[in-house]
């Protein structure tokens, strides 16, 4: 046992070295000896030390965001070796499950949506920046940066996902900006002079001159703004000629929509109503920082880079703070300050000592946010019994970490590991439709760059032929629908609705026949090149609008192969399954299992309403860091009731197969304990489970009652 968890941990240790290894221990000694002088001061005891059965639940909540599986827990238990805590904490920082669980959270302070960009390629673009950015543990600082720099197309940048979520709303997002990075609360100078701080309206617009010129748009095709200038300049063409031809190049690059940003030199202006004798309304406002080094721009500045510069700089006193802060809360429940993205210059840290060496701490570590983490996992506080109750308002120092109920995500993906056997498998189909569709769009894209303006003119003017015609059609159906309605005639304003959709298909069929029949007139050979690329065996009329609609994958396309495969084998093997018929229903089981129950920073974000991660609390991602975790009545009803509950005791769940494995009453309350508390049952415990055993013996729901029973305890739904 002993050397095959050597093994395990053994291949990250050379992962998570981001400083040696003994100045790391020696600055999670200093956290403590901080914290110590605090209990001192203040006459407070230290919690005292948890068992490694507490520590193994609480490091995977903390860190992977989701209780350890089965085997997990036992492999950790029977591992001897006095240094398995801290290699535990390395594999955990370098796994897939780091990944998913500070995706959950990063996307809650971003308030990253993946259909919150007008439901364009940007959003999905954003997100996996997101991801890749934490895969790669790329420095706090560089990340901020390139987030608030960012500019260009998401094909090649999906750090613009930032400023197209505020698209229009450029004082909204310098007011989102401030607060995230800098912990300064500002939307009220928005207005007006923050009636609580120090702050003028005259500084806020100060403020925002660096980045209120970050224009969010749709992509921009060289031939097609000629084109455009080619229909306002043609006299022959009527007003309404000329308004199907633009609604025409509209439609072509409509799945182009909210995928590029751009800085334009436009000046801000204070309001109209601007009423302070420090300015006049309505005149221009020159870019400058509310405070630390000032910022000097000129003509030629790249205001918006040099924002980001002074902004993620480590001279800045506000940007370490927040980071600082936003990280220790993560680990042990509250922040040092708090609130942590409300500082004002009378803020003050519950252990003022403890701040500052953190804050040095993360200047010297390069803001490496792995290499910050580990540093906190690894103190003695992290390991000491939690808090029960820390008072509204109150000082808190840190005796131990708080207790606290898990986030909406952190109880789905603990769900997930009691359901799917692997439990950190990415969403495949997602990612490969995203990945297709991401592609689609670039190469339409390319296409609509190298085809010359003419052409793109010509198609434009049939394409507005068709729209003339249906049009009138459509006007008829329309009329029709709304007589069939007065009469409700149900089933007519069924078809009619139906034709209407129809005939929306066939508008698209027609741009992209017409576009794809103007590319093919080029004499340009990489046009040439590309059409042969998109063509295939169908119908031109099909070419171009493969590349406009959303792509779809098929579940049934994922390889078994390596690890699927011999998971599949031995599972199959201990349910019993050997004819072909339930296999193949198996295999297809295992194979949805990674869209229905993947983790939840692989499903939409946010959830759509209704599902468990709404249900509990999850972020709607509308507002920085908007999530909750109150209980509710609907929380019981979800976990109580419905397919979900079906779904977790089902016979081919994770759960079920390990109780299924289980062969005394015994050894199931072991199996039951182990998988949801990552402990055994107490004397009192086993007592109380063999009594409800004999008395509902004839229950062939026993253990899934009482598995169901157990997820809604506070055992299973706080992390201790």
């Amino acid at each position: 046992m002993k050397a095959t968890l050597l093994f395990l941990f053994a291949p990250v240790l050379m992962v998570v070295t981001a400083l040696p290894a003994g100045e790391t221990d020696a600055a999670s000694k200093r956290i403590d000896e901080l914290l110590a002088r605090g209990w001192q001061k203040h006459n407070i005891q230290p919690n005292a030390p948890v068992g490694d059965e507490v520590f193994l639940r609480r490091a995977y909540l903390t860190v992977v965001g989701r209780i350890p599986t089965l085997d997990e827990t036992r492999r950790f238990l029977a591992y001897e070796d006095p240094a398995k805590r801290e290699k535990l904490v390395d594999s955990l920082l370098a796994s897939d499950g780091y990944v998913h669980h500070f995706f959950n959270y990063w996307a809650d302070v971003l308030r990253a949506q993946s259909q919150g960009v007008a439901d364009s390629t940007t959003a999905q673009n954003y997100l996996n920046f997101i991801r890749q950015a934490l895969r790669d543990n790329k420095p706090y600082d560089q990340l901020t940066r390139e987030l608030v720099s960012s500019e260009g197309a998401c094909f090649d940048n999906g750090a613009i996902g930032y400023y197209m979520r505020d698209r229009g709303m450029p004082l909204d997002n310098l007011s989102n900006t401030t607060r995230v990075f800098l912990g300064t609360r500002m939307e009220c100078a928005q207005c007006h002079d923050h009636p609580f701080d120090k702050w003028t309206q005259k500084q806020f617009f100060e403020m925002a001159a660096f980045t209120h010129n970050m224009t969010s748009s749709a992509y921009r095709s060289p031939g097609t703004e000629e084109a455009q200038k080619m229909i306002r300049a043609d006299k022959s063409l009527d007003k309404e000629t000329q308004d199907l031809m633009r609604q025409a190049i509209t439609e072509v690059t409509r799945p182009l929509r909210d995928t590029l940003v751009v800085q334009n030199k436009a000046a801000l202006k204070l309001p109209h109503d601007y009423k302070y004798p420090d300015a006049k309304p309505k005149s221009v406002v020159e870019a400058a920082v509310m405070f630390g080094k000032p910022v000097k721009v000129n003509k030629e500045t790249n205001t918006a880079r040099t924002f980001s510069e002074w902004l993620a700089s480590k001279e800045n006193p506000r940007f370490t703070t927040v980071i600082v802060n936003r990280l220790w809360k993560k680990v042990f429940g509250l922040a040092l300050i708090e609130p942590l993205d409300e500082l004002m210059d009378g803020s003050v840290a519950s252990n003022p000592e403890l701040e500052a060496f953190l804050e040095r701490q993360m200047v010297a570590m390069k803001y490496d946010m792995k290499g910050f983490l580990k540093m906190l996992l690894n103190t003695q506080t992290f390991a000491r019994a939690s808090t029960p109750e820390v008072g509204l308002g109150e000082m808190y120092y840190f005796p131990g970490p708080v207790f606290r109920r898990m986030t909406s995500e952190q109880a789905w993906d603990s769900l997930v590991t009691l359901v799917n056997p692997e439990p950190d498998q990415i969403n495949w189909t997602a990612r490969e439709r995203e990945k297709r569709e991401l592609e689609n769009r670039r190469r339409l894209a390319e296409l609509l760059d190298s085809t010359e303006a003419p052409l793109l003119f010509e198609a434009a003017a049939q394409v507005a032929v068709a729209m003339r015609e249906q049009n009138k059609a459509f006007d008829q159906m329309r009329k029709d629908l709304d007589v069939a309605r007065a009469k409700d005639d149900k089933e007519t304003a069924k078809d009619i609705q139906r034709r209407l959709g129809q005939s929306q298909r066939i508008l698209r069929q027609e741009v992209s026949r017409c576009f794809y029949e103007a590319a093919a007139k080029s004499n340009n050979k990489e046009v040439q090149a590309k059409l042969a690329a998109i063509s295939g065996e169908g119908p031109m009329e099909m070419a171009m609008m493969n590349l406009m609609e959303s792509a779809r994958v098929d579940v049934m396309e994922m390889p078994v192969e390596g690890p699927m495969a011999e998971n599949l084998e031995k599972e199959t093997g201990l349910l019993g399954i050997k004819d072909k018929k339930s296999l193949a229903s198996y295999e297809k089981y295992r194979k949805g299992l990674h869209q229905s129950w993947s983790r939840a920073a692989e499903l939409t974000s946010p959830a759509p309403r209704g599902h468990f991660l709404r249900e509990f609390g999850q972020s709607d991602r509308d507002v920085i860091e908007n999530s909750s975790d109150e209980a509710s009545v609907p929380q019981a009803l979800a976990m109580m009731n419905g397919s979900l509950a079906n779904q977790i005791t089902g016979g081919w769940s994770v759960l079920s197969m390990n109780l299924r494995q289980a062969k005394t009453a015994n050894e199931k309350i072991d199996t039951l304990y182990l998988t949801l508390f990552s402990r055994l049952p107490t004397p009192q415990e086993r007592q109380m489970m063999n009594q409800r055993v004999e008395s509902y013996a004839s229950n062939k729901n026993l253990w899934e009652d009482m598995a169901l029973a157990a997820l809604s305890t506070q055992q299973f739904l706080f992390i201790q």
